[in-house]
């Protein structure tokens, strides 16, 4: 059996949020516990129960990839959020759901 994984994240460069979200799309492979102390995003990672070394090691790969790509995602979403409004609003302005027809 595969031994618990520690994995710190620093909290200036990835958010709970994002940490989060990798954590629920692994729920296939592992199981984490996540904690925030001194600036520091820690996950204690456990496999679920049948998983194979490689199986695990893969995981924690794939996990790593996705905590990135959630935190560019947020990034991006937060970037562009002005001008995503702009065009919903846009978009609506120039409908009938606003003037009630």
């Amino acid at each position: 059996m595969q031994e618990p994984l520690l994995l710190n994240f620093d909290e200036q460069v990835y958010s709970v949020e994002t940490i989060q979200k990798a954590c629920y799309r692994s729920t296939n492979a592992f199981v984490t516990d996540i904690t925030v102390n001194a600036g520091k995003i820690a996950c204690i990672i456990n496999p679920v129960i049948g998983a194979t070394d490689a199986g695990f090691a893969h995981a924690i790969q794939e996990f790593k990839k996705d905590v990135l790509d959630q935190q560019l995602r947020q990034k991006i979403k937060s970037e562009t959020e002005d001008v995503r409004n702009l065009i919903l609003g846009l978009a609506f302005s120039n409908t009938s759901l606003l003037n009630g027809e």
